[in-house]
């Protein structure tokens, strides 16, 4: 450790663990350990308040939209003689300036380790490998150590195949 020039590695998965407490998961699974990143915004002419925390989701695939909404134009429905895929992102300005936004309906992640999908307080988690999925409250149990799948076997069924549509919509794994 930490390895050869050409490498990023700084320490290795124990540590990665304990540098992500009291989230689980490390970088490259669907724990909130490995998909939360703080997001720093410091832009006078636009993000007026100043020392504010949100906790309103937002997604890589909102960038997109955010900078569309910037630059005051529209997503293209045709490009060089071809039809983009629908914009999935929504606008980050609104969280930026203080106001609410309509959340996403559902957010997926599809990573090296394990895969998942969040629909407002609820998110399930699967495992590489496995065919189960965990099932979480996000507004009680931010750090995922209850799984409610039992407790809510409807609710697990319905985001493992909500999951599925989106997994094939997008081709991956």
């Amino acid at each position: 450790m930490p390895g050869p020039h050409d490498t990023f590695a700084g320490y290795g998965p124990a540590w990665a663990c304990v540098s992500n407490t009291p989230l689980r998961g490390v970088k490259a699974t669907a724990w909130e350990g490995g998909i939360r990143s703080p997001l720093l915004v410091r832009w006078p002419e636009v993000v007026h308040s100043v020392n504010r925390l949100t906790n309103q989701p937002g997604h890589v695939i909102d960038i997109m939209a955010t900078f569309l909404d910037l630059a005051n134009t529209d997503y293209p429905v045709q490009f060089d003689a071809r039809t983009p895929l629908p914009l999935e992102g929504k606008r980050l300005l609104p969280v930026l300036q203080g106001q609410e936004r309509q959340p996403h309906e559902e957010l997926c992640w599809s990573v090296h380790r394990t895969c998942a999908i969040r629909r407002g307080r609820w998110k399930a988690v699967r495992p590489r490998g496995t065919d189960s999925w965990q099932l979480f409250d996000l507004e009680a149990d931010g750090t995922e150590t209850t799984d409610l799948a039992e407790q809510h076997p409807a609710l697990s069924r319905d985001m493992a195949a909500r999951f599925e549509v989106w997994r094939q919509r997008v081709n991956t794994k």
